[in-house]
Order: structure tokens, then sequence, then C-alpha cells
């Protein structure tokens, strides 16, 4: 790969081992395997076409004004477009811009040439092209309003194209680049003549505004977190007591509460676990889930630290309670459950009269491993009617706790329709996903269902709504790795409900499954999940 990159750019345009501390606006972060700077639109193409051939993870860099490197670094390749991306030039009241040219220089070549519309940008620290790809804004302007057109670069580098604004979806902190993956090339924006001394003293005005009230000292991104719907995040934040907290060198800023800032040589992880402590006191306090709007990529050093869907011989596993739990103890895990499945299944469920058998398995387990915890649970089966579950209310108090979902093999679950239907009879769908869907809803309503195992397998479900209740009730979302299910595209559904939390889990039916969480943990990666939603999951220290 790094020969083709060769052949395509001049040696001064690769660099090894990147520290992206140092091409990053929060001087944070590790370093990337390799950081290239193509000059051009040919060498951009050839890069590109290189990365895809070769099936090379990468990144595309503006002025890493929005973007946090985990200290881990980034596997793969950052392409940085180079000088020649940089340039600015009029015709007439427009302004045609490298994707690399920098909001400052924009704006003042704006002024000189008497052009307004473009004040409100003038001190967003960033690169045209990221503007557009994030839809950047200030000071009631954003860039929406001014694009004409941009060029776009297709993913794999073979195709450009242009396209207007109105097919850009340009809305709050995004744009339709999120979902296509196209790069800007070139932006061309529509401004209007004006006089050139009132556009400086704009410019000037907003400038000292933004020096007045914010950070701008202290290497930073800009505001770290998305305003969510009818709230501001500094006002949520300052008001959770999060103004002044402090991780090693990381600190929400004293002066605007919005901006993270590095008050000296922090590092990533110190910005991450920040983040993650006035997130929970934002929802602990007023039960708003924040976001952030800065990108954070690369690897991620982490931990699992419980496998709670396990199945043993109990019902149709492989493995004893014993053999589950010295695999978990070789993962390094400090939680197990065993949750055989509910007793209404007709092929494998555990039977009612084992209940007590298997309590005291684990309390032997218990006594003998005290280095891991050992709990017992249940995978319960959802029905229709009576309490939604295949579980007697009196045996509730058998488990630690109880987890539940959908599975074929039970009477009052329309498993006939939903087994057609998985394997391409589709005819009654809609009808089908409604019922399953309310089956779903009453069972995690009349009961205290901890986590419901893998929504979506199975049958057709109407996933956001499920969501929703799983919010509401405080149950948690499993990630399987043995059914497929969350997929990626259900993860992001799913994860647009505030204060939803999920969960990954082996599912393992034979002992040397357990602990397995690559599978589901690819799929939360794949769909952007941020991990401080993944309740089993921790970054290393």
């Amino acid at each position: 790969m790094i020969m083709k990159l060769s052949n395509a750019l001049p040696e001064e345009c690769i660099v090894k081992d990147a520290p992206m501390a140092e091409y990053t606006s929060f001087k944070a972060g590790g370093n990337a395997d390799w950081l290239v700077e193509p000059q051009n639109s040919e060498q951009l193409s050839s890069v590109l076409q290189i990365l895809a051939e070769e099936g090379i993870p990468h990144f595309i860099l503006g002025n890493g004004s929005n973007v946090l490197v985990r200290d881990g670094g980034y596997r793969g390749v950052i392409v940085r477009p180079g000088d020649g991306f940089r340039y600015v030039r009029s015709d007439g009241e427009k302004l045609i811009c490298g994707c690399g040219a920098l909001m400052s220089t924009v704006a003042r070549y704006a002024a000189d040439e008497e052009l307004a519309g473009f004040e409100f940008a003038s001190g967003i620290p960033g690169s045209i092209g990221g503007a557009v790809f994030m839809n950047a804004g200030a000071y009631g302007g954003e860039m929406a309003d001014i694009i004409e057109s941009v060029e776009l670069m297709s993913p794999d580098g073979k195709t450009v194209r242009r396209a207007v604004c109105d097919q850009l979806d340009m809305g709050y902190r995004h744009s339709a680049l999120h979902e296509s993956g196209e790069i800007v090339t070139e932006v061309t924006l529509k401004l209007s003549a004006g006089d050139g001394n009132e556009i400086k003293a704009r410019m000037a005005e907003l400038t000292e505004k933004r020096n007045s009230k914010q950070p701008v000292r202290y290497p930073s991104a800009g505001s770290f977190f998305k305003r969510p719907p009818g709230y501001y995040a500094a006002k949520l934040l300052e008001d959770a007591g999060c103004k002044g907290l402090t991780v090693g060198g990381a600190q929400v800023s004293e002066k605007h509460s919005g901006f993270i800032i590095n008050i000296g040589n922090a590092t990533a992880s110190d910005i991450l676990k920040l983040k993650d402590i006035v997130t929970a006191k934002v929802m602990d306090n007023f039960g708003v889930a924040i976001e952030p709007e800065v990108r954070i990529i690369g690897e991620i050093e982490y931990e699992m630290l419980f496998d709670i869907h396990t199945h043993t011989t109990y019902s149709h596993g492989k493995g004893s309670v014993e053999d589950n739990v010295r695999a978990a103890i070789d993962k390094g895990l400090e939680y197990i459950a065993i949750s055989d499945h509910g007793p209404g299944h007709l092929f494998y469920g555990i039977n009612r009269n084992d209940f007590v058998n298997l309590r005291n398995d684990i309390e032997k387990m218990n006594v003998k491993y005290q280095n891991i915890q050992i709990r017992l649970s249940v995978e319960a089966n959802t029905v229709h009617g009576g309490n939604g579950l295949d579980l007697r209310e009196e045996e509730f108090e058998e488990f630690d706790f109880v987890m539940a979902g959908f599975h074929f093999g039970l009477f009052g679950c329309s498993s006939v329709r939903n087994w057609l239907w998985s394997h391409g009879i589709r005819i009654g769908e809609e009808t089908l996903r409604e019922k399953n869907t309310e089956m779903i809803v009453g069972a995690l309503r009349k009961n205290n269902i901890s986590v419901l195992t893998h929504p979506g397998d199975k049958g057709p479900f109407d996933l956001k709504r499920i969501a929703e209740v799983c919010a509401e009730t405080d149950t948690l979302m499993e990630i399987n790795c043995r059914h497929g299910h969350l997929t990626a595209d259900e993860i992001r559904e799913a994860a647009e409900v505030p204060g939803l939390k999920f969960i990954v889990s082996s599912d393992a039916h034979e002992p040397e499954a357990v602990g397995n969480f690559m599978p589901g943990l690819k799929r939360a990666f794949e769909a952007g999940l941020d991990i401080s939603r993944i309740v089993n999951i921790r970054e290393k220290k």
C-alpha cells in the first residue's frame, strides 16, 4: 500500500506515525499509522482509489478543529488535503474555495472583496470543507445560508460531481455527506455586495464577542456537545454543576461550560472521561441526553466487564455452570450470569423443577470461585396475554434478575407466522409487525425486565417504539453476538432515543463462546455508538 501511495504522492506528503496532537486543535491524542497530504484533485483521487482497492481504513481530516483522536491512535491512513486545496478566488459576488481553505482566510478575502454574508463564520476555526460537512454555524448564520454548490469526490476517488445546496440535506451540524461519504473538494459561496468597512467592523465585533465569552486561549474543539432539542448544552452543563470540573489536563471551561478545554497536557482519555462524567450528570439531573459534536476517532482501548447471557445444559447449552464460569474467568470477566431459556419453550426451556438445582449450582460456584461474581438469570419468552412472559409472577423471586426475548417454539406468540416471515413469506407483514411490537411493549411494561434480548430477531418489529419503551422502563437493549441483532442500522435507529442504554452479550451456548463480544462490538462501532452507552464496557485506564 505504501509503495503505491509513494508512486502517487511526493515523499514529503507522506508521514509515518503522524502525531495527531499536532494536527488537531485539542492538541491531544495518539499517532496515526500514516498521514498523507494530496495537493490536488488528481492526487486525492489516486490516494482514495488505492485505499479503496487495498481495503485500508482512512479518515478525511480538514483543519482538525472538530476531531479528537483517541490515545490508542488511528490504525489506518489520515487523508489531509494539502496546500493545493487552500485557494480562494472571486467571481463577481461568488467565492470559489478549495476545501482546505481556512474559514478565517475566506472571511478576510471576502472582506477585501467587499462581499458580505460570511461574517458569522469568520471566527470558526476550521477548513471550509469541514464546515460544509458539519454545516458549521455561529451567531445566527450557517453554511447552508451561503452555499451555492459544492464539488464532491466519491469515497473511492473514481467520480466527481457537483451538487447544489438543496441536494446536501443541510441540517443542524449535519449534511448528506455523513451518509454518502463523499469528499468536498471545492465550494462555491454566494455572497452579496457590501461595504468593506462595515464588513470588517462586523467581523471585529464578532471576534470581540467570541474572545470575551469563549476560552480561546486554550486548545479545544469549540463547542463540544450538540444542542439538544429545546435546550442549550452549555446551560445544562452549568446547571448540573459541571463548570470547572477537571479530569487530568481536561476541564469544562469556567468561562463557557459548553467547551471542554486542554488546560495542560491533557490526554484524549482525560477528555473522554470528562465527557462521560458530564454526560451522566446532565442525564441524572435533567433526563436529557447530550451527544458530542466533536468527531471522535481512533483505536479504543477497552475492557469488557461481564457477560450475563450464557446458557448451560439446563436448557440447550453444551456446558455446565462451572464450564461457563471457568471460561469467564479465563476471559478476565468480573461477573457472569447463567440465563437459561424460559420454561415455556416447547423444545429447550428449563424445567421449572430445576430452578432450585441451578440456584444450588451457582451458590457452590460462588464459594469455589471468589474472584468472580456469578448470578442466576433466565431468558424468559415473550407471549401475548397474561403478564406477557412464560414466567409466573411468583417465579420472578427465583432469579437475581430477568431477561426476556422473542423465540419460536411457544404457543401464544405467533410462532408460525413469524417463522414463515423469517423464511421469506411476508404476507400481512405490517399487521404482524404491530402485533409483535405490542407483545414486546406489553411484556416490558408489565414486568421488571433488565435486558431485552436480541430485539429485532425472528420477526418484524417497530424497533424505534420498542427502544422508547426500553428507555422508559430502564431496560437494556441487547446487541447479541450470536444472532446478529441488533444490526448496525438498528443500533443507529435505537440510539436516537435519549437515555437508552445497551449491553453486548455473547448468548453463549457453549463454554468457549462465553465472553465472545467481538461480533456485537464490531456492529456497535460500525454504528458509531458511544461506548458510554454500553453498560458492560469501559475504556482501559
